[in-house]
């Protein structure tokens, strides 16, 4: 049967008489409706030709032509006509790049799937630049649950920091200076220590290892540069600092800020979940002092069930912080919120060590002796 891309207008109409145009994607027998963020009177689609008419001729007006003419003044005003223009438009780009990835599959003689489709069709125009291809890679990723709502923030910075660096990126603009460059360039501005330069080009380079899989021609930026992690600089919280902390949570009221950031940090002490876990808590299952909670982190080990052990003051936290605020799990506050919140506790209280949640991308750190504190939770 073919692939094929048709512009089709789906009834019913809506309240103002206007409908939702779609183009209709067939690969072999395969149907695909893809929205195109157009509505438009039914009766003033050319559907064929792919178009958002201003008249029809009177051969082919038909009976609902004149209401249609009033519907699409009312709702779009003076410039209904300019609209009809720019609709029409979309409507040819994204016939285009559906076509363009029909063309590019035969001549690299692959198949097309949904999946597949989809992905080409949603990167149009990556294989050019860098900064699009990462952008479109990173949302497509977490879209299909491959990456996490945390590592999606993550590459979603690395890109930003990308684009400041440099408008646009050309795959063929790469060179084998261009580590060297942003690694300079970050350095300069002053963005984060070496180990935060250094998840900003793995970043980079596990995105470059994709595009190269999709046989995406470029120079490799990092053959001849390297970055290497830097020395961790993550410590123990010590024991009379985790009794500070938690004296401190027992004076704070139900429901105060401190006390519900407390909540969530002193459990990450006493369990060892990472950050992305903890966020995700509110679907562990609990039975007697065990948890079965599935990871949020690990290349390989995504979704695999984990059954934890808990403490008896872990669990108090969990149960205190659920039945104070209403909630499944923690009560969760934005990151940089909750550092902030968390080193002015620290000077309130004469904690001396830098209080910092833990980096979400970090591997477990080594277990403390002391009060029950078995995650660093800081840094010095």
């Amino acid at each position: 049967m073919g692939n094929s891309a048709k512009i089709r207008v789906r009834p019913p109409a809506r309240a103002d008489g206007t409908t939702q145009v779609r183009m209709q994607v067939v690969l072999d027998r395969e149907v695909i409706p893809i929205a195109l963020g157009i509505t438009w009177p039914a009766a003033l689609v050319d559907e064929e030709n792919g178009e958002c008419l201003t008249k029809r001729p009177k051969a082919d007006q038909g009976p609902e032509y004149a209401a249609a003419l009033v519907a699409v003044r009312k709702v779009f005003g003076a410039e209904w006509e300019k609209q009809a223009v720019a609709y029409t438009l979309l409507i040819g780009q994204a016939l285009g790049r559906a076509n363009k990835v029909f063309t590019d599959g035969h001549l690299a003689g692959v198949t097309l799937d949904k999946d597949k489709f989809l992905l080409e069709y949603k990167t149009g125009g990556s294989k050019v630049d860098f900064l699009t291809y990462l952008s479109s890679r990173i949302n497509a990723r977490y879209e299909t649950g491959e990456i996490t709502k945390t590592t999606w923030k993550n590459h979603r910075s690395t890109f930003n920091k990308l684009a400041e660096f440099r408008k646009k990126i050309p795959f063929n603009s790469l060179t084998d200076r261009f580590g060297e460059e942003f690694e300079a360039w970050l350095k300069r501005k002053g963005y984060g220590d070496v180990n935060t330069r250094w998840s900003r080009h793995k970043d980079v380079k596990t995105y470059l290892a994709l595009a190269k899989r999709e046989k995406i021609p470029f120079v490799d930026p990092y053959e001849h540069f390297s970055v290497r992690e830097g020395e961790s600089s993550w410590k123990p919280l010590q024991p009379a600092e985790f009794d500070k902390l938690e004296a401190y949570y027992k004076l704070c009221a139900p429901g105060h800020a401190h006390r519900r950031i407390l909540q969530k940090f002193l459990f990450s002490c006493t369990s060892s979940l990472r950050l992305g876990d903890l966020n995700a808590i509110g679907q562990a299952k609990l039975q007697d002092r065990q948890m079965r909670i599935k990871t949020q982190k690990g290349r390989h080990s995504v979704g695999k069930e984990l059954l934890l052990p808990l403490t008896r003051k872990a669990l108090r936290y969990l149960q205190e912080a659920q039945d104070e605020n209403g909630t499944e799990g923690f009560f969760n506050y934005s990151d940089q919120y909750t550092n902030r919140q968390l080193q002015e506790m620290a000077a309130v209280l004469g904690i001396q060590t830098h209080l910092h949640y833990p980096w979400a991308g970090k591997p477990s750190p080594p277990t403390s002796s002391g009060s029950g504190a078995t995650w660093p939770c800081c840094k010095s």
